[in-house]
């Protein structure tokens, strides 16, 4: 049994508006942005509570590919940005705002992923 989900959980996916101030000030909250992974139970809520063994084999098959994406996404977006920007600061900015937006696609798509796995069985 997982923890209980309302059909308003996903609206904590709305904390990373919170992330746009740090566009143009303190740079702490561009890690805001991960918080827009809180979308991602919209997709849990429409699963159900029932967790049986092919959740589970769906559930592992969607984080490896959901997951090794969002890696790759962050690995090749940040050495991109490192050749660049020579000034720290936009590095320092842009890294956090990567990290952030990679950890929310990687939970959504990981979400959604097992969402239609468990659907197409």
């Amino acid at each position: 049994m997982k923890k209980e989900l309302t059909n308003k959980s996903w609206l904590i996916g709305f904390l990373g508006c919170i992330g746009v101030l740090g566009v143009k000030g303190e740079p702490n909250f561009l890690l805001f942005f991960s918080f827009f992974s809180g979308f991602q139970y919209i997709w849990l809520y429409k699963l159900g509570t029932m967790y049986d063994e092919r959740l589970i084999a769906n559930k592992n098959k969607a984080a490896g590919i959901a997951l090794k994406i969002a890696l790759i996404f962050g690995l090749i977006s940040n050495l991109a940005i490192s050749f660049l920007f020579t000034d720290y600061e936009i590095l320092y900015r842009w890294t956090l705002g990567i990290f952030s937006f990679t950890f929310a696609i990687g939970l959504n798509s990981w979400a959604y992923l097992t969402y239609k796995y468990d659907k197409e069985d």
